[in-house]
C-alpha cells in the first residue's frame, strides 16, 4: 500500500499465524515481491549492480526458508518459542 505521500507502507503481520491468522505481510512476503519487481526491471533494464542484488534477494529468501525449516523440524514453527 502506499500512504498520501506515495511512499509504501508495509502491515506486518502480528503475532503467530496459528493464534492470529493471516492478518498482515511476513518477511518473506516483502522479499518476493521485491525480488520479482527487480527481476522484471533487469529484464527492461539489465545490469550487473540488479543481477549481484537479484542473487542476495534470493539468498535472504533461502536463509528465511531455512529458518522455517529448522523451527518446524524443532516443532517450535507457530510459536513464540526460539
Amino acid at each position: 500500500m502506499t500512504n498520501s505521500n506515495g511512499f509504501v507502507q508495509v502491515k506486518w503481520q502480528e503475532g503467530v499465524l496459528t493464534e492470529n491468522g493471516v492478518n498482515g505481510a511476513q518477511i518473506n512476503d516483502v522479499l518476493h515481491v521485491a525480488l520479482e519487481r527487480l527481476q522484471e526491471l533487469n529484464k527492461q533494464y539489465p545490469c550487473r549492480e540488479n543481477s549481484i542484488a537479484i542473487t542476495k534477494l534470493e539468498e535472504a529468501v533461502m536463509w528465511q526458508n531455512k529458518r522455517t525449516t529448522d523451527r518446524i523440524a524443532r516443532g517450535v514453527e507457530g510459536t513464540y518459542q526460539t
